[in-house]
């Protein structure tokens, strides 16, 4: 695979990691507004685990 091309792989991956991000944190967002309520360590746990993950 040319570097170019990792370039490009991993712009893609970013980009989709940070859309599914704000996707969960939008997520919560409409639960509060709900009144579920949802743990927000396990939210910020979730987030951390991404981060985390990614760097790996």
């Amino acid at each position: 695979m040319s570097p170019a091309q990792q370039v490009l792989d991993y712009r893609r991956e970013r980009d989709e990691n940070q859309k599914q991000v704000r996707e969960m944190v939008m997520e919560s967002y409409r639960d509060i507004a709900a009144g579920k309520g949802r743990d927000c360590n396990e939210f910020f746990d979730e987030l951390e685990k991404r981060y985390t993950n990614d760097k790996k």
